[in-house]
């Protein structure tokens, strides 16, 4: 039996929903008033949400509640509330980031599917398996995957697998991104990201005191994905959902491209697309750019590697349709005289490019030809457009930023007026005599029989005709059920009223949508666990003052200049696996441990590529030697890594954002000893966090934070103009770079040779030692140091501030 393929479309407000039904989503996905990732979309009240069930229900679309942000200790219980109504209420799944609300998921609501958002940057086999284990029903894998590594999970992997096919694209990969946290107060990982990566940013590389300037742009704002072009491969990928990114897009930007890509589904899937014309294809390209791009699209990572040409550093919004550049400028008129690349219609919207960051624009109120005033100009016109003003250069590009005729097109999918999405149904409806009028009708899975009040009479003068019933009972309207066939056992010399007709039809069409509306509520709260006080109430449960609290060392890069006893005062070193792997390091790592120190193998947070072939090769030898006491685990699969280490202490990094002591209880289980809790939390969450004995806590006191883990290389696209699978033009990952923004802040930009992969740092360094009292009262046992550029008598001078 073939597989059937989701799509599954955004809707961030209640129009967004309408069209994304409309226009053949087999399931959407949107987020409730709390808990969201995307807190700005309008969202979900509980009486919307309702509403949105019933009406997919009946159409037999699914329903996905995102609940997929971190969530803090004393919001558990009514995140829980907010997933338990929505599963009485006949929720499909819920998509999850946190992974302590996925714990308590499983345990109070078992019936429930949980859904890994990708915000869980899981992006591996390991990873897919760590979390079938965990109870999870599908994965949606990170964006930064190509197709055969797609392939390669999807058709190893016992659960489902969700990929990104249209839509924005993350500059870092979700779920590792702090730069809009610590910028701004503003988190990606709590639903509220200020997109910092849309912003402009100049390239600087040297010291501070004499860098240069190398470019500037909006370097870190990649172009939208579209897959289009490469449907038939993903379509045989073995994904068994295809995501359309967009619940902060406007509701035409979400019927529009809903109804291309349900084409060209359906077009593979009936093996026509072959029978499409160059032209059409050429033309639903257009309408998708039309909708919403950046500078054009992109494949994203789904074809491998990419370069400077997945990004767009000139502007960071929708750019619409290139319709044909400035001839003139007239300010007096307002107008623009232009030759046109394309039609454009009175009540577009238009926008010149001029080269600074803001740009002309406005809606066309005003189009001349050499034909006189029209309500249109076509390809090939000499036009004046306007009213527009602003600075206007001689050749600037004018885009067409709306179509007011493609916006309708798709507001007619999403005004309500009329159902377009409709349920096939087959019907019977006997007429005899002596007989009330019976009328059946089903859907394939229900069935319904009405009974008329009425017996047909023997016609006087003209009996009722077959077509005229087949007339009454096809009149369906707003109903979304079509008659795929009907049959008509009719008696001669008979007649109904035909409003005995319409009332059966009525009436059988109201008791189908009901059945097909309804949740079985009962049976869904038989599965349901209690809960109360005992909600929190972990083993080893307590609070104790720490005051011989151990201090830990994390270093970005191994240096000579490190190799004294500036860190003899630690009791734990992280080091980056890579410089294990320098046999003239391991020396010095040795007399580490010599002078009491735990070293740790600190894994990066993504370990896609060479990394992962190092780590499975290289890592069971390091262990073997004795060299390490311990693993910085960066990602949930690289528990699967360490599986079979006797002996060897597990540590969870930041990059597992937990924000929750159920989220503790949660790596516990699966054999961690000690983690660093997220630098997101401020002290009063972490008074919140319940505190369990049997699990070392760590926090970060100092130090820079990665706000970004990319595989996109900015040094490298900028510096080294590197393009899609091609390497760089020429080699810039020695030497400092630095991102500096608008205000003067600097970025560290770190290139990590082996896979070609960035980290950008912040800019400024944490230091928070007027915190280190409360820390040691609330039971933090650990205090970490990251590293990067102090010298030995700096990280000297910290530990004697901090302790």
């Amino acid at each position: 039996m073939k597989k059937e393929i989701e799509l599954l479309a955004p809707a961030g407000n209640w129009e967004s929903f309408l069209g994304a039904v409309e226009n053949g989503a087999d399931a959407v996905y949107l987020g409730s008033k709390y808990f969201s990732a995307r807190q700005n979309a309008g969202n979900f009240d509980r009486e919307l949400l309702m509403e949105a069930l019933k009406y997919a229900r009946v159409r037999g679309v699914k329903v996905y509640l995102a609940l997929n942000t971190l969530i803090l200790d004393n919001e558990l219980e009514e995140a829980l509330k907010v997933a338990l109504d929505a599963y009485l209420s006949g929720i499909d799944g819920i998509i999850v980031q946190d992974l302590g609300l996925a714990r308590m998921l499983r345990k109070y609501i078992p019936e429930l599917d949980i859904h890994a958002s990708t915000q869980m940057t899981v992006y591996n086999k390991e990873g897919v398996k760590v979390l079938e284990e965990l109870g999870f029903k599908r994965v949606v894998l990170a964006r930064e995957l190509s197709i055969q590594e797609i392939s390669d999970i999807s058709n190893n992997s016992s659960i489902e697998t969700e990929i990104f096919i249209h839509g924005a694209l993350c500059v870092s990969y979700s779920g590792q991104c702090l730069m809009s946290s610590l910028i701004g107060g503003r988190s990606g990982n709590r639903g509220r990201c200020a997109q910092p990566c849309r912003l402009p940013y100049e390239m600087a590389s040297g010291d501070l005191d004499s860098q240069a300037k190398i470019k500037r742009g909006y370097l870190l704002s990649p172009k939208d994905l579209s897959s289009i072009t490469l449907l038939g491969e993903i379509l045989k990928s073995g994904a068994a959902s295809l995501k359309i990114e967009g619940r902060m897009k406007q509701p035409e930007y979400v019927a529009t491209v809903v109804r291309i890509y349900r084409k060209y589904i359906d077009l593979y899937s009936n093996s026509q697309f072959s029978k499409i014309s160059e032209q059409e294809k050429e033309n639903d390209v257009k309408e998708l750019m039309q909708a919403f791009n950046r500078g054009g699209f992109s494949e994203g990572y789904l074809k491998g590697k990419t370069g400077s040409d997945m990004m767009c550093y000139e502007k960071p919004k929708n750019w619409g349709i290139h319709i044909g550049n400035v001839i003139s400028f007239n300010k007096e008129s307002s107008s623009i005289k232009m030759k046109m690349n394309e039609d454009l219609s009175i009540g577009d919207g238009i926008e010149v490019l001029n080269g600074e960051e803001i740009n002309p624009g406005t809606v066309v109120t005003y189009i001349k030809t050499e034909d006189g005033k029209k309500n249109f100009a076509r390809k090939g016109d000499i036009a004046y457009i306007g009213d527009i003003k602003g600075n206007i250069p001689k050749g600037g590009k004018v885009y067409r930023t709306s179509s007011k005729a493609l916006n309708m097109r798709a507001a007619e999918t999403f005004s309500g007026k009329t159902s377009i999405r409709k349920v096939m149904i087959e019907g019977v409806i006997s007429i005899r005599q002596n007989s009330p009028v019976v009328l059946r009708i089903s859907d394939g899975k229900n069935s319904i029989e009405v009974i008329s009040e009425k017996m047909p009479e023997i016609a006087l003068n003209r009996p009722i005709a077959r077509e005229r019933v087949e007339e009454q009972l096809y009149k369906t309207g707003n109903a979304p059920f079509k008659f795929r066939r009907l049959d008509v056992e009719l008696e001669e010399g008979l007649t109904v009223p035909v409003s005995e007709i319409n009332n059966l039809r009525r009436k059988a069409l109201d008791e189908l949508y009901n059945i097909k509306a309804a949740v079985d509520t009962k049976k869904r709260s038989e599965s349901v666990g209690e809960w109360g006080k005992c909600l929190f109430d972990f083993p080893g449960n307590s609070r104790k003052e720490k005051n011989n609290v151990k201090i830990s060392i994390y270093i970005y890069s191994w240096n000579k200049k490190y190799q004294n006893n500036a860190l003899f005062k630690a009791d734990i070193i992280y080091i980056p696996f890579k410089e294990l792997l320098n046999q003239e390091n391991l020396r010095y790592f040795d007399e580490l441990k010599q002078k009491g120190c735990s070293i740790y193998a600190a894994l990066p947070a993504i370990t896609r590529g060479n990394y992962d072939k190092l780590i499975k090769s290289k890592l069971p030898g390091i262990i073997k030697s004795g060299i390490i006491d311990g693993i910085l685990l960066g990602n949930i699969g690289q528990l699967k890594y360490v599986k079979d280490a006797p002996g060897i202490k597990l540590r969870c990094d930041h990059s597992f954002n937990i924000f929750n002591s159920a989220t503790l209880a949660q790596l516990h289980g699966l054999g961690v000893d000690g983690a660093v809790l997220s630098p997101e939390l401020n002290l009063e969450h972490l008074k919140e966090m319940a505190k369990d004995s049997y699990m070392d806590k760590e926090v970060i006191v100092y130090g820079r934070l990665p706000v970004m883990v990319s595989e996109y290389c900015p040094v490298g696209c900028v510096v080294g103009k590197k393009e899609s699978g091609k390497e760089c033009k020429q080699s810039p990952c020695e030497g400092r770079y630095d991102l500096k923004d608008r205000i003067g802040a600097r970025f560290p930009v770190l290139c990590d040779r082996i896979d070609c992969r960035s980290t950008i740092l912040s800019s400024d360094r944490l230091s928070i030692p007027e915190c280190v009292g409360e820390l040691k009262i609330i039971g933090i046992e650990t205090f970490r140091f990251n590293i990067w550029d102090e010298s030995n008598d700096d990280i000297d001078k910290l530990i004697k501030k901090f302790i």
